[in-house]
């Protein structure tokens, strides 16, 4: 009993020590408020001028990778057909029954460089097409044996990083990273087979879209009048000038073959009668036979009557077309020629009143299977392609003539390299 009274009186002596008596005031404690952001902003400027360094930092650095990547919006487009350059042309696509958008991307999002091959690149048509592709700025690889084509053609463009030469044949197999190839290397020749195959196979191989330039020899000497991609034509299989006809028909086969059973994209252009600088000299066609035998004050060489019918479409014209056709998003075949027809001795007439009005003719006998009349019908082309040329053969020949005129003053006959 005296235990417990003991232990309360301690309790109570505890406690009245913790109570503050009226001559001890009780003060609590003071709170500390917090800093203002100004306040801290002073204190801390050299913090944040650190941190505002870094961020800055890492935004240019980062920033270009993300724009060129930028998966949200490309991730869907195989790369092989991912920047393709947005021209004027239009139309529906061509492989719409496989789902796919190729050639194409939206006029919001800038075009990226692309590596284009231009095999036969060194030729007449070939180095105005590699002339257009180095403008707009991608990678040119030229490709070519010189069998035709011509160093002087492209010399303008040695020294530019973004073009490239090899001198390489077409029948033998060669491997690239591409995007796109314009396969104009095709002669009268073994060419037209084997390298077509090699290049359908790379083609293939890294996913490009490989463009085939076919002829209008194809119809051969036609029946149908003027000619649409629908016409078979008529062809004579073992006449003189088979060897070109079937060979171009046979590489269309090749071409839509790999289309239909390898998925390649392929696109394939008629390509009718064509003039322009660069033209090689005494090569054969009425042409350049005529502009060159009127500068040489030679007569002009008509064979037959001079009744025959071809269309002439200047270079510049033949290029856009190609470029539209291998933009867009249709195979073809598209015929891409001047509707303008003239006879043989139309043409020579256009010659003479641009080069020499006292030029003359001399007829010889025509040549066998040398077709009667050949007119482009182009209304697929300007359906689906939105092309049509522009230049008449009156004014584009003028421009031809000086190219004709300085290399014949200059001695050069246009077979050297």
């Amino acid at each position: 009993m005296m235990k417990q009274l003991h232990k309360q009186t301690c309790v109570n002596h505890r406690r009245e020590d913790e109570i503050p008596t009226s001559t001890q005031s009780y003060s609590p404690k003071t709170l500390k408020h917090p800093r203002s952001i100004p306040y801290i902003f002073k204190e801390q400027r050299f913090l944040f001028i650190l941190v505002g360094i870094l961020i800055g930092s890492a935004f240019f650095i980062f920033q270009p990778t993300l724009s060129r990547l930028n998966p949200s919006t490309h991730s869907s487009i195989p790369t092989s057909i991912y920047h393709r350059h947005q021209d004027s042309s239009s139309g529906s696509s061509g492989f719409a029954s496989k789902g796919s958008f190729p050639g194409r991307i939206p006029a919001a999002i800038g075009r990226k460089r692309l590596r284009i091959v231009v095999t036969g690149g060194a030729g007449f048509v070939g180095s105005h097409l590699v002339d257009k592709l180095i403008s707009r700025g991608d990678e040119v690889i030229v490709i070519d044996n010189f069998f035709t084509g011509r160093k002087d053609n492209l010399v303008h463009l040695f020294g530019n990083p973004r073009f490239e030469l090899i001198r390489h044949d077409v029948v033998d197999p060669i491997l690239l990273e591409v995007d796109q190839i314009y396969h104009l290397a095709c002669p009268a020749s073994p060419t037209n087979v084997m390298g077509t195959l090699n290049m359908l196979g790379l083609a293939k191989r890294v996913g490009a879209r490989f463009l085939l330039t076919s002829t209008s020899e194809v119809y051969g000497d036609p029946l149908e009048h003027p000619q649409k991609e629908t016409y078979w034509g008529n062809v004579n299989p073992i006449g003189e000038r088979s060897c070109y006809d079937e060979g171009k028909r046979t590489a269309e086969t090749l071409a839509m073959d790999y289309n239909r059973g390898a998925d390649v994209e392929v696109r394939i252009a008629r390509i009718f009668n064509t003039y322009g600088p660069r033209m090689c000299l005494d090569d054969g066609r009425v042409v350049s036979n005529f502009v060159a035998q009127a500068i040489r004050k030679q007569p002009m060489t008509v064979y037959g009557d001079g009744k025959q019918t071809r269309s002439f479409q200047y270079v510049s014209d033949l290029v856009d077309g190609l470029v539209a056709l291998m933009e867009g998003e249709h195979v073809g075949p598209f015929n891409l020629g001047n509707p303008g027809e003239f006879t043989m001795l139309e043409l020579a007439e256009v010659v003479k009143e641009t080069i020499d009005s006292s030029a003359t003719i001399e007829f010889r006998p025509n040549t066998a299977d040398d077709p009667h009349k050949r007119k482009p019908d182009i209304s697929k082309a300007k359906e689906l392609l939105n092309w049509e040329p522009k230049i008449s053969l009156r004014e584009g020949l003028p421009l031809m003539v000086n190219d004709f005129r300085s290399r014949i003053l200059e001695g050069d006959e246009g077979r050297g390299l």
